[in-house]
């Protein structure tokens, strides 16, 4: 079963595969690499997302959906292309770089959520958004801390509720990317890895982890894509455009 897909930029480009985040879909990759003149973006639907919603549940995992990835750029007879992903889409990158090493040129790395481990706290909430009532939802005291915490964010996971495919939230939760962080040693590729402040979801930490296991890999932090959007998009193209040029 074929990933729904959607491209933008030139034809003649040279490809760069595009993976959403949790939750998401095509539409929010295409909003958010709206300056990447030389680029054609391929950007998918995951398994549970958008378009593609005819996939089994029981087989959502970073591993399935890194394959369906690999299924894709088969189909559109991409041997070798440049890669990236946002948060879940990150962890799916990795997983590409690991299983199919030889399979792209550069990739990027867009604030990351997971490491090696299944079920990172600070996704919790996600989870809980997917499988609970909104009322109950909203009264869990971490939700609470969060909204006087940092409103923005708190905001964001409320558009959970009405996911089509709550289960892919628990399921990916509950996957992990890579079997050990000591594993991105073995990938060789040039990696750009990027941060951003103020994002409870995404911590800082991570994206740094992942930097320094990398070998190849150079860690730039955006502005807060919650509280300062344009200047984070701005910020976020003009930095993909260098490190792909480069």
């Amino acid at each position: 079963m074929l990933l729904s897909f959607e491209t933008l930029g030139p034809s003649d480009g040279e490809p760069l595969v595009f993976l959403h985040g949790l939750g998401a879909g095509r539409t929010r990759t295409i909003s958010s690499l709206n300056n990447l003149p030389d680029r054609h973006i391929i950007a998918p639907d995951m398994p549970g997302h958008g378009d593609s919603m005819s996939f089994d549940p029981a087989t959502y995992s970073f591993d399935s959906f890194a394959d369906h990835t690999i299924v894709l750029m088969d189909h559109l007879g991409l041997e070798k292309c440049y890669l990236g992903g946002l948060s879940m889409g990150s962890g799916i990158t990795l997983n590409i770089a690991l299983r199919y090493p030889n399979r792209f040129k550069k990739f990027v790395i867009l604030r990351p959520s997971w490491l090696d481990s299944p079920q990172p706290p600070h996704l919790k909430l996600v989870a809980d958004a997917g499988e609970m009532p909104q009322p109950d939802f909203e009264a869990l005291p971490q939700f609470q801390s969060l909204l006087a915490s940092n409103l923005p964010v708190a905001n964001s996971i409320t558009a959970f509720y009405k996911h089509p495919d709550n289960a892919v939230l628990s399921r990916m939760w509950n996957s992990s990317p890579f079997p050990s962080l000591s594993d991105l040693q073995t990938i060789t590729a040039p990696a750009l890895v990027m941060s951003s402040p103020r994002d409870d979801l995404h911590p800082e930490s991570v994206a740094s982890a992942i930097a320094k296991a990398l070998p190849n890999s150079q860690l730039i932090a955006l502005p807060a894509r919650y509280h300062e959007p344009e200047a984070y998009q701005k910020s976020l193209n003009q930095h993909i455009n260098h490190f792909l040029n480069s």
